[in-house]
């Protein structure tokens, strides 16, 4: 019963560019690094995870998965 409340909520708040658990404005939130050309990682003042999708200009929730290849990739990168 609650799933069919929140996600329509949610989706209404990432149209809005809003944060789903702070509704802080995802403009202003800490870009974490890129994914591809087109993504980027980044995280919300709540440590939310978002992923912003330059070509379609919006924001959907980071997946595990994507967490983890940031990850992967960060630890790939020489420390200088």
């Amino acid at each position: 019963m609650g799933i069919k409340f929140v996600s329509p909520f949610q989706s209404i708040l990432l149209q809005k560019r809003l944060c789903v658990g702070c509704t802080a404005s995802l403009d202003k939130a800490k870009r974490l690094g890129k994914l591809s050309q087109r993504r980027e990682l980044l995280e919300c003042k709540c440590k939310r995870r978002y992923v912003y999708n330059k070509e379609l200009n919006e924001y959907q929730r980071a997946t595990l998965q994507e967490e983890q290849q940031f990850l992967r990739e960060l630890n790939k990168k020489p420390l200088v």
